[in-house]
């Protein structure tokens, strides 16, 4: 009888032991899996993902692309035959054809492309006009298609060429030919002014 209960308290107190070294601690396991994941940050600029300074600034170029496109067929024009959308065709298909004989006339290329009425003398007096019917865009560099833009150069005439949209103008060279080109190139023959809608009244 001794030998019995001897043996089933080993046999107890062997268990015992061997569950506690063999039971799993679950206290960390539990831990680790109620803690939240957390995500890595993530940047947004204008409801899409950050790409970097070189993307946001081609990103705000093209919106203020789509304004201006959007603008362009509404431009107001006043005293013209034709609308902006009109002058700015007219205008790229006589430079694409090489077309001339406007050596010293940027005012009388802007009149033209428009079918201008009532016209002025110079591009600077131009500009004047569109200043005092409050049309005029001193310094503004959003700059709609069909506007007419404006530089103070060494001639007391001044300069003014028309935008055809993607940066370009299409104005007279120093020969008289017509030229699509960069209208920060204008730049090099003076301050540029502003723009403005055109206004023959």
């Amino acid at each position: 009888m001794k030998r019995s209960i001897a043996a089933v308290l080993a046999v107890t107190v062997l268990a015992a032991g061997a569950a506690s070294l063999t039971a799993p601690d679950t206290t960390e396991a539990h831990t680790l899996a109620a803690a939240p994941l957390r995500a890595e940050p993530v940047l947004e600029l204008a409801g899409t993902p950050d790409l970097g300074p070189a993307a946001a600034w081609a990103k705000q170029d093209e919106i203020r692309d789509r304004k201006r496109a959007a603008r362009s067929g509404g431009l107001r024009t006043y005293g013209t035959s034709h609308t902006a959308k009109e002058a700015v065709a007219r205008l790229k298909q006589w430079a694409n054809q090489g077309m001339g004989g406007y050596a010293d006339q940027c005012l009388r290329l802007a009149d033209d492309a428009y079918g201008a009425t009532a016209r002025t003398t110079t591009a600077l007096a131009q500009w004047s006009r569109a200043k005092n019917a409050g049309v005029a865009h001193p310094g503004d560099r959003d700059i709609p298609v069909g506007a007419q833009m404006f530089w103070s150069t060494s001639s007391p005439a001044g300069h003014i060429a028309t935008y055809v949209g993607s940066g370009k103008v299409v104005t007279n060279m120093p020969g008289g030919g017509l030229e699509i080109i960069d209208w920060h190139e204008i730049n090099e023959w003076g301050p540029y002014l502003g723009w403005a809608s055109p206004y023959y009244r």
